[in-house]
């Protein structure tokens, strides 16, 4: 099936202007001012790289946004204080690959049209499938197909390498039971994982890796990590928001160097269990910070939108 790799990464804030500036104080780098969602009560704010982005997303009409699952969604994780809702697949011939998703036993929810709307007016026609249940409860990220190209032109592709930063490496999904959520993910992305002791691991044709875990501890009643899982960033994020995308990794020239001027400009940087620097500027959604690898093996260096 032709999903050809992670287009972008949802992150869900209470408020966005906030948001906005914590993304930029800590990249030093600017974000674009968002597009509204007729029909899904949400408005946006990207921050692009070179080959993909993060779109920072908040509801502004509840009522509108009760009316779509995946809406719902970011509305309870707003709601929660902001976190991470979702990796968004790219995916080619959506309506098709969406029909052979259901005839190898994945059914997910059929393309639905939607468009951004830009404060200017300018807009840009998209579709998405798996919004519905599957993507509300986490279980599941969306894909999508752009109907319309990047509604402006592309920067200086030196700017959208700023700081050293190369775009989304990727993307770590937490999951309560790691052996059906690996069945149910090989059937969405043609192919059985790498496995680890509590992991399932793929490499996607753009070069990014989506990865499940699972908890080291089960939570207790009261909702607390077990002693197997003291400490462990996926139990934390089951016990606070559910399964879904919990960490995203970005691609980086020199993690070190990376992490030292975001040192600098007064964001914390911690250590991550596999001991890559650790920031999350928005205090709610965790970022890795590893080392982009050569061009070859991250597929085809696109500008974003140059595609999309």
């Amino acid at each position: 099936m032709p999903i050809t790799g992670v287009d972008h990464v949802m992150l869900a804030v209470p408020d966005l202007d906030a948001a906005r500036a914590a993304f930029t104080a800590c990249f030093d780098r600017p974000s674009r001012p968002g597009s509204r969602h007729p029909g899904w009560g949400t408005t946006n704010a990207v921050l692009r790289f070179a080959d993909s982005y993060l779109e920072l997303i908040t509801v502004v009409d509840r009522a509108e946004a009760a009316g779509r699952p995946a809406s719902r969604r970011m509305t309870g994780v707003s709601d929660a204080g902001g976190g991470w809702v979702s990796a968004v697949l790219a995916a080619e011939d959506l309506p098709a690959t969406c029909a052979a998703l259901a005839d190898r036993g994945v059914p997910v929810s059929p393309p639905l049209d939607g468009v951004s709307v830009r404060p200017d007016g300018r807009r840009r026609r998209w579709r998405v499938g798996a919004h519905g249940e599957e993507f509300r409860t986490g279980r599941l990220p969306s894909l999508i197909e752009y109907l319309d190209p990047w509604p402006e032109a592309d920067p200086d592709p030196a700017e959208l390498r700023r700081g050293g930063v190369h775009g989304v490496a990727g993307v770590d999904i937490a999951v309560t039971d790691l052996p059906a959520a690996a069945a149910e993910y090989a059937v969405l992305l043609g192919g059985p994982p790498a496995l680890g002791d509590r992991s399932a691991t793929w490499t996607l044709p753009d070069g990014r890796v989506l990865r499940l875990l699972a908890p080291a501890g089960s939570a207790t009643p009261a909702g607390s990590v077990g002693p197997a899982g003291v400490g462990d960033p996926v139990a934390a994020h089951l016990d606070r928001l559910g399964p879904g995308l919990c960490a995203v990794a970005l691609a980086v020239d020199s993690p070190a160097a990376v992490a030292a001027a975001v040192a600098g400009r007064g964001v914390a940087v911690r250590a991550g269990v596999d001991g890559e620097p650790v920031v999350d500027p928005a205090g709610c959604a965790p970022i890795r910070l590893v080392a982009a690898g050569p061009a070859p093996s991250r597929g085809p260096v696109v500008t974003a939108g140059a595609t999309r």
